[in-house]
């Protein structure tokens, strides 16, 4: 009863079953920040549209972003909507460069909107996205349907094969016939659900004319055929919604209430069985007032989000309508997690967080669970792009900023923070076995490829540069910093050209550093094919390590042994592992010191001497496990420096006398999808193989519809035999692109092709296609040099 009486006493701020945490996300060009931008004027948080072109928007705040007309890094923004939900947005950018600002932000979200391009249909960055936001329910928006070419089914049919989805038809274009041109004009869309017209004066934004659709109506067939579909797709899952069309409504798609539909599609949008498909023209301020309706009906709150992942998993956590998630039993712990950090002019450092259980509140302590570090909350605010408004607590379910210069100091992106929500300093009262170890899972960080030397006008501005590389990196963990302590040479490696070109711009321009950039190259590294010998160092104070270097096996990786402790090491697929200690068991911690503190200890000493690099070329090391088979240190210590010294000095000595022969020099391989039209096919495949070393896996039609070129037990299968099933509102596209019929007008080439090979290649593609031909590239993996290569590598680098 007392335990009940906690949590009833213990309400949070609003009602979370009216939050909304949201991202946005498509390929690039496809409308994300002109849709959020509409969104915020319809909310009423802006009174006047800003526009892209033009660069005045309220998400791409940064200089680099309104210059180029592109988002960078993503922006939080809040409001509201219908004036009892609280929509937390993030806009995030689409270009593959800043693919880690999806990733971090897709980590923190219980819903997407995805947006596509009706010309263009599914993009290659849209499937990336789409798949990296697996396990998170989605609405998508058919954006530009005012544009010439624009094709809503053609679309739709798209989504159903490549991403195997099962549309929702939530509202359908509607057309009208110019008079002079005789083209087709986009003018509203037809509500499905609510069985209406939706009209928009395009001269006027806030003017909207809602007509409903009778029986004498040109448009009743579609919305019945349209209902029809809905209530079929949606029976296979929802045996309430087919009882009460078979009963209430006696089998009259019609009379089905618009409530009804809504329930039955908020289920298996939430079930991720199915996808909301609407539509607009967002540049046209058309069809975002019901996208903002279907963000708020189907799109799940925090209470219906899928969990965190914990380091524990056998940690109890369950929603409460009250109070949110509810962690380890516990109505007073508050777990956030950090998920951004920037820096202001002003304020200072700030760090996003995402709360998903108890209250943060401003003054309280917290405990870096990451870092094993405690530390005294500052000031707490929400974030309306470049905007603050102060709060004293943040609620389960919100995001918002903590600022504060001891804030600053002791939390980067992906670390778990832990407090208690009623006690100023009640971090002491926390359960030290489970709760101040509990982590969420790291946010990922993919590998940078592209490389650029930064060095300093003077030595006298040595401190500065490093400086601002610190600043930028702590920003931006996709932002590798490296230092050859040899040599002296300092590298800012990135994700892509236009990532360190981004990069290197707010460098000098925002943070002023007194810095020389050289040309961007492709990132090699190197690696081991050998286990080398058990090595121990020790000192007269008690301190000892011993440690064993080897090539990173995805067995062990996977299927660790008993009481071994496996921990990543940055982005270079290097992990150390550290082993049963003769000393300790869960029961039993004989030291003065944290075991955290202890990893804490060998993690920068392992990072440091993985990056001074392998004897071919000095490139970091990659795929290398450190194993920490032994270590000792006097019970009484109270400082962990001394293992710290150690193992770096060990590793180093380690590296040294591994033999020449056993490293091997590794480069990035990059997986492309290029898109041509079929009589170009020739002549870039011939370009890729002979000047690019490509190796060619496949080449597909751009649009696959047949069902015959598969396993009829595959799901590609299923799926493409839906999508011919699937009710579509005749679209004149998909008779353009003559899908139906079985022919093809383009190509995919879809091929391996070292990055190296691949600098600069797109103007290589525009000349050979006349500008017709698209290029997708993402990162594959390390790839072993041959000898031959190897040198050719090592002429051009020196």
């Amino acid at each position: 009863m007392v335990f009940l009486r906690l949590l009833r006493g213990y309400a949070t701020k609003a009602d979370i079953n009216k939050i909304r945490n949201i991202g946005v996300i498509a390929h690039i060009d496809a409308g994300k920040t002109t849709t959020t931008e509409r969104m915020l004027y319809y909310s009423g948080k802006i009174n006047r549209i800003g526009n892209v072109d033009q660069g005045d928007t309220i998400t791409d705040y940064l200089p680099q972003e309104r210059s180029r007309g592109i988002t960078i890094q993503s922006a939080a923004i809040s409001f509201k909507w219908q004036k009892e939900y609280d929509i937390n947005l993030i806009d995030t950018p689409g270009h593959a460069d800043f693919t880690f600002e999806v990733i971090r932000s897709l980590k923190v979200l219980d819903g997407c909107v995805t947006i596509l391009d009706a010309v263009a249909g599914v993009e290659s960055q849209t499937e990336k996205v789409w798949k990296q936001a697996v396990g998170i329910p989605k609405v998508c928006f058919i954006n530009k349907m005012d544009r010439i070419g624009a094709g809503y089914s053609r679309t739709v049919k798209e989504l159903i094969v490549k991403m195997n989805v099962r549309p929702l038809l939530i509202n359908t274009p509607m057309f009208h016939v110019d008079s002079v041109t005789r083209e087709p004009v986009f003018y509203g869309v037809l509500d499905v659900v609510n069985m209406s017209k939706l009209i928009w004066d395009i001269e006027d934004p806030d003017k909207i004319e809602v007509k409903p659709v009778e029986e004498n109506d040109e448009h009743y067939e579609e919305v019945h055929k349209c209902r029809e579909s809905l209530v079929e797709t949606l029976s296979e899952i929802d045996e309430e919604l087919l009882n009460y069309f078979l009963e209430t409504a006696e089998g009259d798609y019609m009379k089905i209430p618009a409530n009804v539909l809504d329930n039955s599609v908020r289920k298996a949008t939430l079930s991720h069985y199915a996808t909301p498909i609407l539509c607009g023209a967002s540049f046209r301020n058309i069809g975002v007032q019901p996208l903002l309706d279907a963000i708020v009906k189907y799109l799940p709150s925090p209470l219906e989000a899928t969990k965190p992942k914990f380091n524990n998993e056998n940690l109890p956590a369950v929603f409460d309508p009250k109070v949110g998630l509810f962690v380890n039993k516990n109505p007073n712990l508050c777990v956030a997690l950090a998920f951004k950090v920037i820096t202001d002019s002003i304020r200072g450092i700030m760090i996003f967080v995402r709360v998903y259980s108890g209250v943060l509140v401003s003054g309280h302590t917290a405990f870096n669970t990451s870092t094993g570090v405690k530390f005294k909350l500052g000031s707490l605010v929400k974030m309306h792009a470049n905007v603050t408004e102060a709060v004293k607590a943040l609620y389960p379910g919100e995001l918002g900023v903590l600022v504060g210069s001891t804030v600053s100091e002791h939390v980067r992106t992906g670390d778990t923070i832990v407090s208690h929500s009623r006690v100023k300093d009640g971090v002491r009262s926390l359960n030290k076995k489970n709760e101040l170890t509990l982590c969420i899972h790291p946010i990922e960080i993919p590998p940078p490829v592209f490389s650029a030397a930064i060095e300093p006008h003077t030595r006298g501005n040595k401190k500065a540069m490093d400086d601002a590389l610190s600043q930028l990196s702590r920003e931006d963990p996709s932002l590798l910093i490296t230092r050859d302590e040899e040599s002296g040479q300092t590298l800012l490696n990135g994700m892509g050209e236009l990532h360190l070109e981004i990069a290197t711009d707010r460098l000098l321009n925002e943070f002023h550093a007194p810095v020389n950039v050289g040309k961007v190259f492709v990132s090699y590294k190197e690696t081991l094919n050998t286990v080398s010998s058990v090595k121990t160092i020790s000192n007269d104070a008690g301190y000892k390590v011993s440690i064993q270097l080897g090539v990173l096996d995805k067995t062990e990786l996977e299927n660790p042994n008993r009481g071994e402790k496996w921990y990543p090491l940055g982005s270079d697929n290097n992990y150390m592992v550290l082993e049963r200690h003769r000393k300790y068991n869960q029961y039993n911690w004989p030291y003065q010191v944290t075991y955290q503190s202890i990893v804490n200890a060998f993690i920068p000493s392992c990072i440091v001497a993985l990056q001074r690099g392998g004897k071919i070329a000095n490139y970091p090391l990659h795929s290398t496990v450190v194993r920490i088979k032994d270590w000792d240190m006097p019970t009484d210590a109270t400082s962990v420096g001394s293992l710290l010294q150690l193992s770096r000095s060990l590793m180093l000595s380690t590296l040294e006398e591994i033999p020449d022969e056993n490293y091997l020099m590794l480069e990035p391989i990059m997986q492309i999808e290029v898109t041509v039209h079929e009589k170009d096919v020739g002549i870039v495949v011939q370009d890729l193989t002979a000047a690019r070393n490509a190796n060619i896996l496949s080449i597909e039609d751009e649009y696959v519809w047949s069902t015959d070129i598969t396993s009829k037990d595959s799901l590609d299968y299923q799926f493409r035999s839906f999508a011919e099933k699937q009710y579509l509102p005749a679209d004149h596209t998909l008779q353009l692109a003559k899908v139906n019929t079985g022919t093809h007008t383009k190509k995919i080439i879809i091929a391996e092709v070292p990055l190296r090979d691949m600098m600069s290649y797109m103007n290589k593609l525009r000349m050979l296609t006349k500008g017709s031909g698209t290029l997708h590239m993402q990162y594959l993996g390390m790839n072993p040099l041959t000898r031959a290569r190897q040198s050719e590598v090592l002429k051009d680098a020196f």
